[in-house]
């Protein structure tokens, strides 16, 4: 699909690029590997195709967030060469954002709606025939959040899920563990331009931490001081369902967090920060 615009994100600066401005050897020299998809807080990256039309296109081995207009319906089976019996893998952003959706949908949904979409999803799932190609798989896969060996998107390999647990049931063996947390928001305190935010679910609490890594991502430019907004929506909507992925940490206390490396990785009501912050401001809330 081809893109008319792109952001061009550096550490200091994020700019829109169009197709007037840019030519092949400027995009050589200057912005390969730092542009992104032109929609708010979709982490894809693109890059520039000249020729007759020129154009932006998402890059080969990157997926749009499932709300962007230019997400992409990836199928197809890529082969894993070369890798031992373990291998550590960069999670991408469809499984996270897929596995969102679902997390909040399950808290959110009568037990009947979610049987019977089970039901009927298992039902379709029997007429399907996987695609096999007789290959040898990496047969014990590690999800990481950042600094894995391969991206998932380069690859097709039967790996872990991605856990979902409520807080109440988070165990010694999450520790340092990729997952997907569910609750509900308790309270939250602004730090600087991010937040701690209590979540919790019975008689058990998590705390969600957004460490210096975090500040200084250039994809999570959109939500810093955005964080307010939550606070307000908390005071305003009373019950706040919290669904984020991200690593599982002991603090010197021994209480557990869950560190969180993309803004686009958590969900309020199944609604993204950025977009929260957004709407208030419209609204004439402020903080």
């Amino acid at each position: 699909m081809r893109i008319p615009t792109a952001r061009y994100i550096t550490e200091n600066d994020i700019k829109m690029v169009t197709l007037k401005v840019i030519t092949k050897k400027k995009y050589d020299a200057t912005y390969k590997g730092k542009l992104y998809c032109p929609t708010d807080n979709c982490s894809a990256r693109v890059s520039f195709s000249s020729g007759r039309k020129a154009h932006f296109k998402t890059w080969r081995l990157s997926n749009h967030s499932s709300d962007c207009m230019y997400h992409l319906d990836r199928t197809g089976t890529r082969t894993v060469f070369g890798f031992e019996n373990s291998i550590k893998v960069n999670i991408s952003n469809k499984r996270k954002q897929d596995a969102l959706v679902r997390a909040f949908q399950s808290m959110t949904q009568s037990e009947t709606v979610t049987s019977e979409e089970g039901q009927k999803n298992n039902n379709e799932k029997k007429n399907i025939s996987p695609k096999k190609d007789g290959k040898e798989k990496a047969k014990n896969i590690q999800l990481k959040l950042f600094g894995g060996e391969v991206e998932e998107a380069e690859i097709d390999i039967k790996g872990k899920k991605l856990l979902s647990k409520f807080v109440d049931i988070i165990g010694p063996t999450d520790i340092g563990q990729v997952r997907l947390i569910k609750g509900y928001v308790k309270d939250i305190e602004l730090m600087d331009s991010v937040a701690e935010i209590i979540v919790g679910y019975q008689s058990e609490d998590i705390k969600i931490v957004f460490e210096e890594r975090f500040k200084k991502e250039p994809l999570n430019k959109s939500y810093l001081d955005k964080f307010w907004s939550i606070k307000k929506y908390l005071s305003i909507k009373k019950v706040v369902v919290f669904n984020g992925v991200g690593e599982i940490r002991e603090d010197r206390m021994g209480r557990y967090e869950l560190s969180v490396s993309l803004g686009s990785d958590i969900r309020f009501n199944g609604e993204d920060l950025y977009n929260i912050a957004r709407s208030m401001m419209v609204a004439g809330v402020s903080r």
